[in-house]
């Protein structure tokens, strides 16, 4: 009969004792992966809040499905950008900052909500009135010594987007070019992450 020497036996004893590192099945690399995909979500939203003046979610969930369905009117996904951030720079708050009326989204929604500007001779009260090409804005006179106040105050950078003409001696504002696509002019601020944004609104 064949006999184990002691060296084999105690390699098969010890090998029911064997240790496992948990650690060595590197499952960290996909934590990692998901926390920073969601910090990156989150970064991106808090930064579009700001620099947009945290507009509602029910809003921009409508905007996303609006850009969608423009979108796929030409089958051309890759425009869903630029609809989006077309719908959100033609407000009415949103010009009024580009053209330097203002120093901040909250300083023209001051105005507006204040009953100080107007389109097309009329008065407005609708922060997210959508302008279009030919519209004119202009500022009631009460309100022409903050502005002037505002424009002083502005370091009028970025350069005022080429689809509007502005004229500060009159304190008007006229739309050029209908506002849906991101021309040279509006590199400035394309630190934004659009794409995640609109990944976040899309359900």
């Amino acid at each position: 009969m064949f006999k184990l020497n002691r060296s084999t036996k105690t390699r098969k004893r010890n090998c029911y004792y064997k240790f496992f590192d948990q650690n060595s099945y590197n499952t960290s690399r996909y934590k990692n992966f998901f926390s920073n995909n969601y910090k990156d979500t989150v970064l991106a939203n808090k930064s579009f809040n700001l620099y947009y003046g945290g507009l509602g979610k029910n809003y921009l969930k409508g905007l996303v499905k609006k850009s969608t369905n423009k979108s796929n009117q030409i089958q051309n996904k890759i425009n869903l950008k630029k609809f989006f951030s077309g719908l959100l720079e033609r407000r009415l708050d949103v010009v009024l900052l580009r053209a330097h009326f203002v120093l901040s989204i909250r300083n023209a929604r001051q105005l507006i909500s204040h009953r100080h500007v107007l389109v097309n001779k009329k008065v407005v009260n609708d922060c997210s009135f959508l302008l279009c090409k030919g519209d004119q804005v202009s500022l009631s006179k009460k309100s022409h010594k903050l502005v002037r106040y505002y424009l002083v105050m502005s370091d009028l950078w970025p350069l005022t987007p080429s689809y509007l003409q502005v004229s500060y001696r009159l304190f008007q504002i006229q739309v050029l070019e209908d506002i849906m696509f991101l021309n040279s002019t509006t590199k400035t601020y394309m630190w934004l992450n659009l794409n995640t944004v609109i990944n976040s609104y899309v359900k």
